[in-house]
């Protein structure tokens, strides 16, 4: 039974994984390459990432879901991203950790891993998994911690699945009648719900395409250029690095396009085109610009994992407003003939 957020807890364990790769090289560069031991011991940050991996573990088996979902998702990311970029070390004999192709072989691990969960998420949720999520939306009722948006999403993702049956109408109506909460939320998620009131108000304003048509279209050009620029900082185009760090910013640029020319046609289509190129970026360019140039692969990251962010609220936002609609919309009596 699949989860109805997988898909934004998967991307947070790729993209906190691809950051702990890059922040374990950058962090070494900065510090001088400190190491925790002596002379004889030496503490590898592979075991840290492991000591993580088995934390998210002991989260997910020890405590119940939802609300764990978001640590597991987070430590067991950063514990895979750490415990991955030692690769070198694993796979040569003299324990190389700069093993040059390590880049190549970390970059397809995640690529591999991002269709994969892709295509967890890609079937259509059955009638099933439509009333195991609702029952987990209760679960959270029961703690005092369901919000109206995750009820409206509970109850809409019931009617996308057209489940049926005894068990089926009972949980909608309880859905129907529990009550919602509206205790104090967490600063970030405070945060959060005012950058997405903001957002719908925004949305409201005709001028809102040509606005995120310019800003998505300018990230994409600046991604080719600084892209292009890094690799001829030098005697031009001939790493591997540099090859695929230009044909992957292009292949960026061409998923943003597209995102731009459905924009006008449906705003989640568009934003799904965009949420490829930034992963993309994240994913593939900023892993081989990070090998050429460690420091504007850090500072590329930074920006892209703002924009993913900002992305993703926008697109929770789209979905909130599309429950809302199809909770709000009255229901047409039935012919009793």
């Amino acid at each position: 039974m699949r989860s109805a957020d997988l898909g934004r807890r998967l991307d947070t364990f790729l993209v906190v994984a691809v950051a702990g790769v890059l922040g374990n090289r950058l962090f070494p560069v900065i510090t001088g390459y400190p190491q925790l031991g002596n002379g004889t011991l030496h503490i590898s940050h592979a075991i840290w990432g492991a000591l993580m991996m088995a934390l998210a573990l002991i989260t997910a088996i020890a405590f119940l879901a939802p609300a764990t979902r978001g640590l597991v998702a987070f430590l067991g990311g950063a514990g895979f991203g750490w415990f991955i970029d030692e690769l070198g070390k694993f796979i040569t004999r003299d324990v190389n950790y700069f093993f040059k192709p390590t880049f190549a072989l970390i970059y397809i691990t995640f690529v591999s891993m991002y269709l994969a969960f892709r295509a967890i998420g890609r079937r259509r949720y059955t009638p099933d998994e439509g009333i195991v999520n609702a029952l987990e939306a209760l679960k959270s009722a029961a703690l005092g911690q369901l919000d109206e948006p995750a009820r409206r999403e509970a109850v809409a993702l019931l009617d996308r699945t057209g489940a049926t049956g005894d068990l089926a109408q009972r949980v909608r109506t309880m859905l129907d009648e529990v009550s919602t909460t509206e205790q104090e939320p967490s600063f970030f998620a405070r945060a959060a719900r005012r950058g997405r009131a903001r957002y719908l108000r925004l949305t409201d304003s005709p001028r809102f395409p040509t606005i995120a048509d310019v800003v998505f279209l300018v990230l994409a050009a600046v991604e080719v250029l600084d892209t292009v620029a890094l690799a001829l900082d030098g005697p031009g185009i001939v790493t591997f690095a540099e090859r695929v760090s230009v044909l992957a910013a292009l292949v960026t640029t061409t998923l943003i396009v597209v995102g731009v020319v459905w924009l006008p046609f449906s705003r989640m289509r568009a934003y799904q085109w965009f949420d490829r190129g930034l992963l993309f970026t994240l994913f593939v360019t900023q892993i081989f610009v990070y090998a050429e140039q460690q420091l504007a692969g850090t500072i590329g990251l930074a920006v892209t994992l703002v924009f993913w962010v900002l992305l993703r609220s926008a697109m929770r936002a789209e979905r909130e407003r599309a429950a809302m609609q199809v909770t709000t919309t009255p229901i047409a009596p039935r012919d009793p003939s």
